[in-house]
């Protein structure tokens, strides 16, 4: 639970500081086969972006890594710039629908200067995990 309330004031801090001076990042999202390119804010997550942009990614559990219904899915190379997931995230993954050997959570995803670029899939279905 900790963690959890440290994670929360942690991104509510960084929204904060970040939407004063947004330095946007160009990210694509493709949600049923449609590609959706979008403005990310860094320091924002994924999951925050999704919802700013009106893309149906659920976040249930309002991006305290719990429910798995901001799962996505990315490509190798994209994969390949994240931070390795921590094992909450993992198992929380676990109970995701149509989980592959790229798949994270857009809610503990930060946009980062290094996303420029990067491609995410939105699966067409999810799964609450609570």
């Amino acid at each position: 639970m900790t963690s959890v309330l440290v994670r929360t004031l942690h991104q509510i801090t960084k929204r904060s500081l970040h939407t004063s001076h947004p330095t946007l990042v160009n990210v694509t999202f493709i949600q049923k086969g449609k590609e959706i390119k979008v403005k990310a804010i860094r320091g924002d997550t994924l999951m925050e972006t999704a919802k700013d942009n009106q893309l149906n990614l659920p976040g249930s559990c309002g991006g305290m890594c719990e429910c798995s219904t901001c799962h996505v899915i990315t490509d190798q190379d994209t994969f390949g710039k994240l931070p390795e997931p921590e094992e909450e995230e993992l198992d929380t993954l676990d109970t995701a629908l149509g989980v592959t050997d790229f798949s994270r959570l857009a809610c503990q995803i930060d946009i980062t200067k290094d996303l420029e670029g990067t491609v995410f899939h939105i699966p067409d279905s999810f799964q609450d995990a609570r």
